[in-house]
């Protein structure tokens, strides 16, 4: 298999999309469709997450992101 794609070109898409969701600069009618958007990738990873095989050492880093996203949480108060 050929990885054709980049993630965090996908992350910044997706962080343009949140932006355009909370940008307090424009109305409801702007914001709406980029929140929708952000939840069509949602909806659409979580489905094919949920049809896709577990892995060896998947649990554990897993385990490792969630420990990394609380300890960001933590920290920046």
């Amino acid at each position: 298999m050929i990885k054709t794609w980049n993630a965090d070109q996908i992350i910044s898409q997706c962080q343009q999309m949140y932006h355009g969701a909370n940008d307090p600069m424009v109305t409801g009618w702007v914001n709406w469709p980029c929140k929708q958007d952000l939840y069509r990738v949602k909806f659409a990873v979580d489905e094919m997450l949920a049809k896709t095989s577990r892995f060896s050492g998947e649990d554990a880093w897993l385990l490792e992101q969630e420990k990394d996203k609380m300890w960001k949480r933590l920290t920046s108060r």
